[in-house]
């Protein structure tokens, strides 16, 4: 049977463990607001990059349309000098000059469509990315409205259970115990408590000491031998 000492323990290592989840939410609040703002942050970012890719894709285009344009000149210039050609030497030469032009013509063109047809690809890219943005800034709105929503409760209990544990500790009789205690709560939280369940301590699974399992059973304070965790019977 439970001494009256393993039941107060028991009741405040259950009150150190609603602390520790109450923190978590608290914490988690901020967190989640963090995260919705980086994913806004890396959205924005990846639409900035998608319009330096369009500037880069229409500079590229006009390139590719002045080419062409230098093309048609050089086209011209040579469709002249073949009307000019005053040898059949001069005139296949010509013509071959001609056929390389044109050649390099189609090749610009190929090329300038394709750029084209990536401008439209990269504007609709755009438009998707755009979407996304704003539906991110929505979410990330909704998010810090909750959290904000929900902190003066979260806060309430915080202070209530802290108010709890404080007025609960005062079952561990002063001394070592106590620091031990108080040592292992700054460390690790409802990790300073453990039960004992068919004899093993649950914190870290060594089984306890006949001797021990008495004095703890009698209402002593004991804590673990090899987790210094204070000890109470489930």
């Amino acid at each position: 049977m439970a001494s009256d000492l393993s039941i107060a323990l028991s009741q405040l290592h259950a009150l150190l463990l609603q602390l520790a989840e109450a923190e978590a939410a608290f914490s988690e609040g901020p967190r989640s607001i963090m995260v919705a703002e980086k994913q806004v942050a890396q959205m924005e970012q990846q639409i900035e990059d998608q319009k330096a890719k369009i500037k880069q894709t229409r500079k590229n285009a006009d390139e590719l349309n002045l080419k062409l344009k230098t093309k048609e000149s050089e086209l011209k210039k040579y469709e002249g000098q073949l009307n000019t050609a005053t040898s059949n030497k001069e005139f296949d030469i010509i013509k071959g000059q001609i056929a390389n032009v044109r050649t390099d013509q189609a090749d610009f063109e190929n090329a300038a469509f394709e750029a084209m047809e990536e401008i439209d690809a990269t504007q609709v890219a755009l438009k998707n990315l755009e979407t996304k943005l704003k539906n991110r800034r929505q979410a990330a709105v909704t998010i810090k409205a909750e959290v904000d929503a929900g902190k003066p409760a979260l806060e309430a209990t915080l202070e209530n259970l802290k108010v709890q544990i404080e007025v609960a500790e005062k079952v561990i009789p002063p001394g070592e115990g106590l620091s031990a205690y108080r040592r292992l709560r700054i460390a690790s939280g409802p990790g300073a408590l453990a039960g004992i369940e068919d004899d093993f301590c649950d914190g870290c699974n060594c089984k306890v000491t006949n001797q021990d399992l008495v004095r703890i059973r009698t209402g002593e304070f004991m804590r673990c031998r090899e987790c210094n965790r204070g000890l109470y019977v489930v």
